[in-house]
């Protein structure tokens, strides 16, 4: 029987925020990376049923309820040699990061390994001085907060550079701690068949996402919509924006005059 693996907080607030957005469960599913059963069944396990949320789904309090149904803590899951194989060939050479491999590695009925445990194995054999870790010490290099990210199969963008745009690695150190709040991630999620887009923002410490529908992927539209959810804010609450590579973000210099 295929093992069911765990939601993350992360994953629960994008469902709470798509389905503030009324995107169907389905849609929800596919925009996430996950079985839509895994949609339903969550709903249907964490959705409160009295109080002041009743009939509502709140990201932090089914995270709560899924750790207390949890009494054991489980057991370290251990990479056999030919996983940590699969896992560094596809941050290596297809510059997959640690979330994509683990949905990767589920889908492909493999045994399921977290994200988490990822990230946690290759910093683990980075500080190791085992000559068996060797081989693997420098894969923190291909995690996109490890150096400068790099398009999938390194292949030009016939687009152009974005005019003005500064290299992930040249972010404050604090951003990367994830320990303020106020340091947005700034990315564009595709529906089925490209036909809908929806632009995500994320603030890194606390895991809260923003959602927007979009009819395309213009940056104009990309700016007013960032534009009008942005400015509910006070100035001095939004500290950095991290945006992807996309040339809808081709206005992130004035989308930073906010």
């Amino acid at each position: 029987m295929k093992n069911y693996k765990q939601l993350t907080l992360d994953q629960r607030y994008k469902i709470q925020a798509l389905l503030k957005a009324e995107i169907g469960k389905n849609e929800i599913a596919n925009i996430i990376g996950i079985h839509p059963a895994s949609v339903y069944r969550e709903l249907k396990r964490n959705t409160a049923k009295r109080g002041k949320t009743s009939g509502n789904y709140v990201a932090i309090n089914a995270q709560r309820r899924t750790d207390s149904r949890h009494k054991f803590k489980p057991k370290k899951l251990l990479l056999t040699e030919q996983m940590k194989e699969r896992i560094a060939g596809l941050l290596r050479y297809e510059k997959w990061s640690p979330e994509l491999i683990s949905n990767r590695l589920e889908l492909d009925g493999e045994t399921c390994v977290s994200h988490e445990t990822i990230y946690q194995w290759i910093w683990d054999v980075k500080k190791s001085n085992k000559k068996i870790a060797s081989k693997y010490s420098k894969l923190y290099k291909n995690l996109r907060h490890g150096s400068r990210r790099q398009k999938r199969g390194n292949i030009k963008d016939k687009r152009g550079a974005i005019k003005g745009r500064v290299g992930i690695d040249k972010r404050p150190d604090v951003v990367d701690d994830r320990e303020r709040i106020g340091d947005i991630e700034v990315d564009l999620m595709m529906g089925s068949e490209h036909k809908s887009a929806l632009l995500v923002m994320t603030d890194r410490a606390t895991l809260i996402t923003m959602i927007e529908k979009l009819k395309g992927k213009e940056a104009s539209e990309v700016y007013d919509k960032m534009q009008q959810r942005l400015t509910n804010f006070s100035y001095s609450w939004v500290k950095t924006l991290t945006f992807d590579n996309g040339k809808e973000f081709a206005q992130h210099q004035k989308i930073g005059n906010f």
